[in-house]
């Protein structure tokens, strides 16, 4: 009796290449903007890099419903995904948009920079996975 192991994705060490570095930018980036502009900046600043992280990684994990559904429809679950987290971003910008204690130029910046260390994080994840290319080249050697 064999079983069929769940197909390899590169996904798993894109989520490690996004979160390790995005969560150390996280205290960087709070830490930068206190010594800059004080504590109300740090607070905006770790709110945008946070918010960014969460709604990443949120992603990630969708994309890993994705992948593991059938290949036909995996562009328009990437969409669906991509969607999700502009929705989840514009909500979350929009429920913070009254609060006293936000300053938009260090949560802009902090969001902008996390989505700049986070992406990159996953492309270096990505082209570090050993993932297949043709169904079924990893058991073969990777010879065709």
């Amino acid at each position: 009796m064999t079983s069929n192991p769940a197909p390899r994705t590169p996904v798993r060490m894109m989520l490690r290449g996004a979160l390790v570095p995005g969560m150390i930018a996280l205290p960087v980036l709070a830490g930068a903007f206190w010594a800059y502009a004080g504590e109300q900046a740090a607070l905006s600043a770790l709110a945008g890099a946070g918010l960014v992280l969460v709604v990443l990684t949120v992603g990630l994990v969708g994309i890993t419903a994705v992948v593991m559904g059938p290949a036909a429809t995996s562009m328009a679950g990437a969409g669906v995904v991509y969607l999700g987290q502009l929705v989840l971003i514009v909500a979350a910008v929009l429920a913070l948009r009254g609060a006293d204690w936000l300053d938009g130029r260090p949560f802009a910046l902090s969001a902008i920079a996390q989505t700049v260390v986070m992406q990159v994080g996953q492309i270096v994840g990505y082209a570090r996975a050993r993932h297949e290319i043709a169904p079924g080249s990893l058991e073969r050697g990777g010879a065709s």
